[in-house]
This record gives structure tokens, sequence and C-alpha cells, in this order.
């Protein structure tokens, strides 16, 4: 007869979550710290890091790209929503309901930082 689980077993999110408090206390310093304060990656930090933002981008582009996420994310929860059915659908339409409070309030946000007539004719 075959072994079907992995040997050795997968470790769980919180066996990981374990051995870090444990064996590398350091490491998870660095994973809960809030990202506001970290220095700026050199180089070598570079690579082993997935996605990077650019420093030197202006609040507007990011609240521009952050509607524009909320806006797809709201779209695809749509689909979502339209083959799920019960519990399941309310629990989708309230994930949805929160996508388009965020909708709302980035939209705000940006009509603080740049007014509707000042803003560039692409994000119309």
């Amino acid at each position: 007869m075959k072994k079907i689980s992995p040997n050795p077993p997968c470790p769980s999110a919180s066996d990981f979550f374990a051995s870090l408090v444990f064996s590398e206390p350091l490491k998870l310093d660095v994973i809960s710290k809030p990202t506001s304060e970290f220095e700026p990656a050199t180089p070598s930090e570079v690579s082993h890091s997935l996605f990077i933002l650019a420093p030197n981008i202006d609040t507007e582009t990011l609240l521009l790209h952050t509607r524009e996420n909320l806006a797809s994310l709201n779209a695809l929860s749509d689909d979502l929503i339209a083959g799920l059915g019960g519990q399941q659908r309310s629990k989708a339409l309230a994930i949805q309901q929160v996508v388009m409070l965020s909708e709302l309030l980035i939209n705000r946000a940006l009509e603080q930082v740049a007014p509707p007539h000042s803003m560039p004719a692409h994000a119309a």
C-alpha cells in the first residue's frame, strides 16, 4: 500500500510561526513590523523581495491604482456571487460591501489629494 501523505509531513502555518518564535526571534520581529518602520532596501535585499513599490510614487498615483484594484475586485466578486447561493452568497456579498466601501473611501481621499478639475485625463 502506498503512503499518500508527504514524508516528512508539510508543516502548518502555526508550526512555522512557532519555529520562528523559538528558534529565530529576529525574523519574527521583521515579519511583525509595520512596513512604515522599514528602511529603504539595499540592492542585496531587493532580490529577496517579491513586490517593491518605487519610493518616489506620489499619493495621487497610489490612490488611483488602489481604486482600480478595488474596482477589479468588485467586478470579480460580482462574477463569483452570481454562482453562489445561501450562506456562501451572503458572505461573498458582505465581502463585496467592504470592497465597495473601500472604493468610496479611496475616492474621497483622491478628491482631497487631487480635486477632479486637476485629475489627469487617464484617471477619469
